[in-house]
């Protein structure tokens, strides 16, 4: 595992902003929404471990990581319309954070697909 790859740090940022925010979300949506926002952050995170450690399989790793970006977003947005956020400001820098990862994540994956 390489900690010094940029996405890497990106994804590690995102799953700790994640987790401080589930932490004090009340428990309807701690349990919830909230449940569902950890287990897709973690996933990207480990993505992006197993495709830095297996260039065999890397395009296809990539395309997962992508794939669980696109969903991470939609259980964002769905968490902001049902107010699972204490405030805007949450939703907007969890959003940012996750764009990061998915530019990050393409940009990847077409340098890989060129390199093979």
């Amino acid at each position: 595992m390489n900690q010094n790859l940029p996405i890497f740090k990106s994804a590690l940022d995102l799953c700790v902003y994640i987790d401080t925010i589930v932490k004090n979300q009340e428990k309807y949506h701690k349990y919830g929404i909230g449940s569902e926002l950890r287990a897709s952050t973690r996933e990207m995170f480990y993505f992006v471990s197993k495709a830095n450690s297996n260039k065999e399989n890397r395009v296809l790793l990539l395309q997962k990581l992508i794939e669980k970006c696109e969903e991470t977003k939609a259980i964002l947005y769905l968490a902001k319309e049902i107010k699972a956020f204490k405030s805007f400001k949450q939703f907007e820098h969890g959003s940012m954070l996750t764009v990061n990862v998915c530019r990050q994540a393409q940009a990847w994956l077409n340098s890989a697909r060129v390199s093979k």
